[in-house]
């Protein structure tokens, strides 16, 4: 478990199953690995982190090694991504046909999150899903919905305010510090 807690999962079982598989994998890939952490990031993050309220059938991961985790998504039984109704993302699962997964590139937040601070979700005893902080969700979104003033993305903006009213506990300096890394406002969250 990691230090801000398990957090409920009220998505429909098609969603679990989805999530349960994906924490298999990393499990997977962290014995491999010796010990790497595969971080779930992006949409899914959010879904998780605000107990459903948003939607997205995209699994995004940041690791440290992409040739080792593609090796053990194939062993798995997923798939290059092809076909006309392919998101884009890289890989499939045939169990899972309405998700995609995709290798994130780069380091967690460009190296600025506290790797320390991450939220665990066990799944069994060998599904273990890794995601960032909730300041970090928060302070993503935030910046991106900042980036152009909201146009291309307005629903990022509830996202980080959701997951700020939901988090089980937040650092406030640390919350300031990563919103200004991402170029937020944090006024924006007490809308």
């Amino acid at each position: 478990m990691g230090p801000q807690g398990v957090l409920k999962l009220p998505m429909d079982d098609r969603y679990l199953r989805a999530i349960e598989l994906l924490g298999t994998v990393c499990e997977a890939y962290r014995t491999a690995s010796g010990g790497d952490t595969a971080w779930l990031v992006g949409g899914a993050s959010v879904v998780i982190m605000t107990d459903g309220q948003f939607q997205s059938g995209d699994f995004d991961l940041v690791l440290g090694d992409d040739q080792l985790f593609k090796k053990i998504l194939f062993q798995y039984g997923f798939t290059e991504e092809s076909g006309p109704n392919r998101f884009h993302f890289g890989y499939q699962h045939p169990q899972h046909p309405d998700f995609g997964w995709q290798l994130v590139s780069g380091t967690l937040f460009d190296g600025r999150t506290d790797k320390t601070r991450r939220v665990e979700i066990e799944l069994g005893a060998s599904s273990v899903i890794t995601m960032p902080p909730f300041e970090d969700l928060i302070a993503d979104r935030l910046g991106q919905y900042c980036m152009d003033g909201g146009r291309a993305h307005p629903e990022l903006l509830a996202q980080a305010r959701s997951i700020f009213r939901l988090a089980r506990r937040i650092d406030q300096d640390y919350l300031m510090k990563r919103i200004a890394e991402e170029n937020g406002d944090p006024t924006l969250l007490d809308g």
